[in-house]
């Protein structure tokens, strides 16, 4: 039967640990090896006192010269064993050994403790005295007193224990079963149940130790692949960050390049609209230039938002911080978008709960900030609708400017994707010229310059409601003169 030959030489290998079922097991045993050379390899400074010790006790019933040589056969056997120990620790200390040559030291180390157990358990043979009762239980004692340190010495490997056990078993069982007296034969059963309660102890501390060491290793194991993770991440944000500078500091340098010839072709075709050198003798000519310029405008518009926004992204943007009149500018992005949302039958009002306070902050910012979400706002709302200009005090003394329309909304899924440079949701690419996609992002970054945040909520047919929420120590307390402009520009 090969089939089942093979089976259970693979199961007595596992067993043994000389070869384990996989490669996983291959660090688990060189580790449980490891653990018993460590005991073995100081073992001596133990049980070479205990041979000293014992010697001269047995010289009361034989003769020195047998003491003697079993003195010396012990000694070497020590000395051989733990420099044996000693080897392997050294050969496993920096790396896994392959499966080979753990094979190799396993049959080592268990040869050596065997030779080592032999020559201690050889003195029940070698001291026996026929009709001496003393002297013979008294070696017997020591036999089966010695089988507890052996369990507790080499139950980390169990090869080891059995080999050790097994030797100083035999040379036990061999002296009690070798004499007729039922006594003998009662303290060989007596023997043999203890061994079994050994064995079984050794295994217990042998599983353990195992899982221990399996828990150990899984434990290294998750520690170096989470640090490979994370230098991994590392690395990817770091190369992202790169990218992320390379591209702001291309938009800012082409947007500088285009800016100057930019400028040169509005103020050329400002002229040739306005006929400073003469009239235009065909109206034609007058449109274009017309066109030109407000195309050149609104171009040179789009560039100014690009720039802005790859200084904002290369942490490079800097606010100028002075009082500003909220109501002031509020005022004004109600003019400028006025005009064109009334032409869409769109009518937009303020919903101020209290005076406008000023804001330690930057004007132009906070313009920008207003104008891009009333245009946003304006851009999408339905004819019939209505926008609000809304500001308000937060709870915790914050101040919250913001616009709130009756528009389409934007579904859940497409809110962090609108917030995104050049991000537009459905509604944005269904709608030709609706705009690049900078206008929440350099909303989104002006709000963080000022140490605030920027918050989108929006629902599908109901509309959206872009808030920015400035810090409580960004808002100035009222003084007259603002008061009195307040009442002027909200009679």
């Amino acid at each position: 039967m090969p089939g089942g030959s093979g089976t259970m030489s693979t199961l007595l290998n596992w067993w043994t640990g000389l070869w384990p079922v996989d490669e996983r097991h291959v660090p688990v045993v060189q580790q449980l090896m490891r653990q018993l050379a460590t005991t073995h390899a100081e073992g001596y400074k133990q049980n070479l006192p205990m041979v000293f010790v014992l010697a001269p006790t047995f010289l009361f019933w034989n003769a020195w010269q047998i003491v003697l040589g079993w003195v010396v056969a012990a000694t070497l056997a020590q000395v051989i064993n733990s420099a044996n120990a000693r080897a392997f620790l050294k050969a496993s200390e920096h790396s896994p050994l392959a499966v080979q040559q753990k094979r190799i030291w396993a049959a080592r180390l268990v040869l050596c403790s065997v030779f080592y157990s032999g020559m201690w358990a050889s003195s029940v043979v070698l001291f026996w005295a026929d009709g001496v009762l003393l002297n013979n239980f008294y070696l017997l004692a020591i036999i089966a007193i010695s089988l507890a340190p052996v369990t507790l010495l080499n139950s980390a490997y169990l090869p080891n224990f059995f080999g050790a056990a097994g030797i100083n078993s035999v040379f036990m069982l061999t002296s009690l079963l070798g004499h007729p007296e039922p006594v003998y034969w009662g303290m060989a059963i007596a023997y043999c149940m203890f061994f079994g309660s050994m064995s079984a102890h050794a295994v217990r501390i042998n599983r353990s130790a195992r899982t221990m060491i399996e828990m150990s290793i899984e434990k290294t194991e998750l520690i170096e692949a989470l640090s490979h993770a994370k230098k991994k991440s590392d690395e990817a944000r770091a190369a992202a960050e790169d990218a992320s500078r390379a591209k702001s500091q291309f938009l800012a340098n082409m947007s500088h390049e285009l800016r100057t010839p930019l400028n040169a072709i509005i103020g050329f075709s400002e002229v040739i609209s306005r006929e400073v050198f003469g009239p235009l003798e065909n109206k034609k000519y007058h449109q274009y230039s017309g066109d030109i310029h407000s195309s050149g405008r609104h171009l040179l518009a789009l560039i100014n938002d690009i720039l802005d926004l790859s200084k904002i992204e290369a942490g490079q943007y800097s606010i100028f911080e002075e009082r500003v009149d909220l109501s002031i500018i509020a005022d004004d992005c109600h003019k400028l978008l006025d005009l064109r949302a009334s032409v869409n039958d769109i009518k937009i009002e303020r919903r101020f709960s209290r005076l406008l306070p000023e804001l330690h902050a930057d004007k132009r910012a906070i313009r920008q900030i207003w104008l891009n979400l009333l245009t946003n706002a304006v851009k999408f709302a339905p004819s019939g609708s209505r926008v609000h200009i809304v500001a308000d005090y937060g709870s915790d003394g914050s101040f919250c400017i913001g616009v709130h329309d009756e528009g389409p909304g934007i579904a859940e899924d497409e809110l962090e994707k609108v917030l995104e440079t050049f991000g537009q949701g459905k509604e944005g690419v269904s709608r030709p010229g609706s705009g690049t996609g900078l206008g929440l992002s350099i909303v989104k970054g002006l709000a963080e310059a000022h140490g605030g945040r920027f918050t989108l909520e929006s629902e599908l047919g109901v509309g959206t409601r872009a808030n920015v929420l400035f810090p409580r120590n960004r808002v100035l307390p009222a003084s007259p003169d603002s008061i009195n402009r307040l009442s002027k520009a909200y009679p």
